[in-house]
């Protein structure tokens, strides 16, 4: 009877990790590893909840979920929110070129990033936070000319649809560009960058 009942628990918890894993993996690695740890957490605690306490499963894996997300709201990576003062920006080809890049990168890669309340929120703030780090390290309008970025390839990025990020678009319908605005924003960044 106990075989069973732990062969039946493992298959839900294999299933429910799966699906999970699933829907990170398709919005990006960050969602991958925030939402498979998180899962593993709860497994752990639901596993916990069943031996030290004799909950029913269902209720055990409620208690696990509820119990992890309070818990990852402790973590404070991704609360920061900082918006340094603008240093600089290019000197962009013209002023629709800037509206589409505004649109559609300056969220992550400058340091005029709308912070939303979801972002106070774990996972989505550990993710959001992650975003703009790595965004501001690569390429930041706001301080163009002091350091290294990667501006040259910032056209690229965006005729190969490697950005704006699909997580990113799938919940700021402002950054989702139609195929003459993406051209446009492309032969802007072309221009703006002397290519």
């Amino acid at each position: 009877m106990a075989v069973s009942w732990w062969r039946r628990e493992w298959t839900w918890w294999l299933i429910a990790f799966v699906i999970i894993a699933a829907v990170g993996g398709a919005l990006g690695p960050e969602w991958f590893a925030s939402l498979t740890a998180l899962t593993f957490g709860a497994w752990l605690v639901a596993v916990l909840f069943r031996a030290r306490l004799g909950m029913r499963p269902i209720v055990a894996a409620s208690a696990a979920v509820v119990a992890v997300l309070v818990l990852a709201q402790l973590v404070p990576y991704g609360r920061s929110h900082t918006n340094p003062p603008v240093l600089a920006e290019p000197a962009w080809d013209s002023p629709a070129t800037r509206a589409l890049a505004v649109r559609a990168c300056f969220d992550c890669h400058s340091n005029e990033t709308s912070w939303p309340w979801y972002t106070n929120i774990a996972p989505a703030s550990w993710v959001t936070q992650n975003h703009v780090d790595e965004g501001r390290e690569r390429l930041n309008y706001s301080e163009f000319g002091s350091g290294r970025f990667e501006a040259d390839d910032s056209a690229e990025t965006v005729r190969e649809g490697e950005m704006p990020l699909r997580d990113y678009t799938l919940i700021h319908s402002a950054a989702r560009l139609t195929d003459a605005e993406r051209q446009q924003l492309i032969d802007g960044l072309n221009a703006t960058f002397g290519h």
